[in-house]
């Protein structure tokens, strides 16, 4: 009942751990925080309920029924609560992330959320509830999207380096790897000279990512490769927050 892909976890928390440490805990962010792990943890019971877990899965849809019922009615509860109470500006946001998390579902029933463009947008979609976060504590659009664009250029390069390690396993070409990764680099440098200089506390995921694809680890070392990729993610959050005060 519970989401298979590890890394997910980081990516859904810890961006929103670090708008609350930012902007603070209100009514609002609580009620996105709520909305997001509901939904988060409705993904997968709602798939089983669909019968896209196979046959033994199915043997718990009536279990994943309930579950998933329980948790979208939470999320569409807590996610009303944050509409109601949130600025206008929140309110464009929370519908981005619903936009986002309709594509991203639709794309998990067609099957292709474990493809690499599917693994992308997952990245965009989980790391967004951020910004309601943030937009209900009072920081600026434009401070709250560099933070946000921090954290997607670190999550698809982390998520570029681990289907690139997978990649190296399995003998096959990494250059796609390489140059998404790459894309990242520049991006994040370019945006630094141009005075944005938030998305330079990704550098920490962004080095692991280069030094994953530079010696991709052997398959039996994929847990120690996660751990030290969600440190990174932590490291990365905390330069956050203390860049964000100043």
């Amino acid at each position: 009942m519970k989401p298979k892909e590890h890394g997910a976890y980081a990516i859904v928390t810890l961006p929103m751990v670090a708008a609350l440490a930012m902007s603070g805990m209100g009514i609002v962010s609580l009620a996105v925080v709520v909305a997001s792990l509901a939904g988060f943890f409705a993904h997968e019971p709602l798939l089983i309920a669909l019968g896209h877990r196979g046959q033994r899965a199915q043997r718990a849809a009536t279990w994943a029924r309930y579950r998933a019922t329980s948790l979208i009615l939470l999320c569409v509860g807590a996610g009303t609560t944050a509409m109601w109470f949130g600025s206008a500006a929140v309110q464009v946001s929370l519908a981005g992330c619903l936009l986002l998390a309709i594509v991203s579902f639709a794309l998990s029933i067609a099957r292709f959320h474990r493809t690499l463009g599917g693994q992308l947008l997952g990245v965009v979609s989980l790391s967004v509830p951020c910004l309601p976060i943030l937009l209900a504590g009072g920081v600026s659009w434009q401070r709250t999207l560099l933070i946000w664009i921090a954290w997607i250029l670190g999550f698809l390069s982390t998520t570029l380096a681990v289907r690139g390690v997978i990649a190296a396993q399995k003998r096959q070409s990494r250059s796609v790897h390489w140059l998404g990764i790459g894309i990242t680099t520049v991006s994040m440098i370019v945006l630094a000279f141009a005075g944005a200089w938030l998305p330079l506390a990704t550098v920490p995921m962004i080095v692991a990512s280069w030094l994953l694809l530079w010696q991709p680890p052997s398959a039996k070392h994929l847990r120690r490769v996660g751990w030290t990729l969600v440190s990174t993610t932590l490291l990365t959050g905390i330069l956050l927050v203390i860049c964000n005060h100043f």
